[in-house]
């Protein structure tokens, strides 16, 4: 049997709405306290009953729909329990707010703007570059700055050293990078026993985070990239210096080895072989400045080959040419490479469709130097670099007595200041002085590759050969 309801209990029953003819109401509040609204039924002429919570407002009455009254288990809508359950949630509103509508709108407004917020931090992160898209974008950027084969050594670099053994650390943002990523990349390289490569690496994250650190400053730029970078992870880190490469030089034994065993390498190709002959006779000339060269800068009836010099942070812009001459040793060299590769546009290329890139040197040094050609009386020839052949040639014209001046004229070092501005502007104007030296290099090489006796042959300042009697 149903509990009777209490005299003073206004609330309104089940069966007075199913059975309701116009209006009804009871408070809106839980304990039934008037003055915080109320909660009214309405039967509408279509015979549906609309559930409202009314309120007076500065002397107006604002009505807000709770739902629609649900008569029977198969009709759609809420029961008078669940109709009370809003209505008193309202009235709690208002005891605290008054206003229960403004309110509520107030809070819904609030709630679209801390959306709103939310989504554009989630816009933001999501434009925000990742790691790889620092280090690709600063490969572009150096396109028209650094050479072709600087460039493509950034991409191989990128490739063998962060994307295919990092992916995770390379998908992250740029801005939450921090040295123990840049740490977890540099350390396999110098473990593997690169250490030359590892300081190379390490200089090419820096210069990629702190190009990050200012582009978005730049006005009129055509990438939308956005990194929200604070600070340079790369920069914090340090790579040990390693001192034996800044003073290896073939000994005159070493070097003669080097030339009559270096073609017969395995897997050192006769292009490759014929490269490293070629820079011992120019002189020692960067070998990278070479490999860039095409057959429209030699010249072989007039025996010159013109380099270009990018050394230095000006990169292209502040390249500068460099007139070699070449003796009969070098024109030899070059038509046998001519031979090979005389069809396509550079000298110094594999299959034709690029020149050599710049690591592929030191490869093909490494495999000399692990073959049994670099083996002297027994002893293994010391690893050396590519590099190392410019300073062996610059103290083998020291040795024999060519100034200092027209060694560093003959592999154009330190032309810098006015002479260097003369220099660029005119590269035919020192040629004479450069011949010169090239003659008397050529001469020192003969001895330091066994192939004339220095007893023999006393060299001149004009580079002539003086037999003694």
């Amino acid at each position: 049997m149903a509990s009777l309801k209490s005299r003073d209990d206004k609330r309104i029953t089940d069966m007075q709405v199913r059975n309701l003819k116009g209006k009804i109401s009871e408070p809106a509040d839980k304990d039934q306290k008037r003055g915080f609204g109320t909660l009214l039924f309405e039967r509408r002429p279509s015979g549906v009953v609309e559930a409202y919570f009314r309120q007076r407002v500065g002397g107006a009455e604002v009505w807000m729909k709770l739902g629609v009254y649900k008569g029977d288990s198969r009709s759609a809508g809420f029961t008078v329990a669940e109709l009370r359950s809003k209505a008193n949630h309202y009235a709690e509103i208002a005891a605290k707010h008054g206003d229960v509508k403004a309110y509520l709108a107030e809070q819904q407004a609030s709630a679209e703007a801390e959306r709103a917020k939310h989504q554009r931090l989630a816009e933001i992160a999501a434009a925000r570059g990742s790691f790889a898209d620092l280090f690709v974008d600063y490969i572009e950027s150096r396109r028209n700055k650094a050479t072709p084969g600087v460039v493509k050594e950034l991409g191989r670099l990128f490739k063998t050293n962060m994307a295919n053994p990092h992916p995770s650390i390379m998908q992250m943002k740029a801005r939450d990078i921090r040295p123990d990523h840049i740490l977890a990349i540099l350390n396999p390289i110098w473990e593997r026993g690169s250490k030359v490569q590892a300081e190379r690496m390490r200089s090419f994250l820096v210069s990629a985070f702190n190009y990050g650190l200012t582009i978005e400053s730049v006005v009129g730029r055509a990438n939308a990239k956005v990194y929200g970078l604070e600070l340079n992870p790369a920069a914090v880190v340090r790579v040990e210096k390693t001192s034996a490469p800044v003073t290896r030089a073939l000994s005159d034994t070493e070097l003669c080895q080097f030339w009559e065993t270096i073609e017969n390498t395995k897997g050192v190709g006769p292009v490759m072989a014929i490269l490293f002959k070629f820079v011992i006779a120019t002189g020692g000339q960067r070998i990278q400045n070479i490999i860039e060269t095409t057959w429209d800068d030699y010249d072989l009836k007039a025996g010159t080959v013109r380099l270009i010099h990018r050394k230095g942070r000006g990169g292209q812009a502040m390249s500068r040419p460099h007139l070699v001459p070449l003796t009969a040793r070098a024109i030899e060299l070059m038509s046998r490479v001519k031979e090979i590769n005389g069809d396509h546009a550079w000298p110094w290329t594999t299959h034709g469709e690029q020149p050599f890139v710049i690591s592929s040197p030191t490869h093909a040094i490494a495999d000399w130097v692990n073959s049994s050609h670099a083996v002297i009386d027994g002893v293994k020839v010391p690893g050396f670099s590519p590099r190392d052949l410019r300073r062996t040639c610059s103290q083998l014209m020291q040795r024999h007595g060519v100034l200092d001046v027209d060694s560093d004229l003959l592999q154009s070092h330190g032309q810098t200041g006015l002479v260097g501005l003369h220099y660029r502007n005119n590269p035919k104007a020192y040629l004479p002085e450069k011949w010169r030296t090239a003659k008397l290099f050529e001469k020192a090489l003969a001895v330091a590759l066994g192939e004339v006796k220095e007893s023999s042959c006393n060299l001149n300042s004009n580079g002539e050969t003086e037999t003694q009697e």
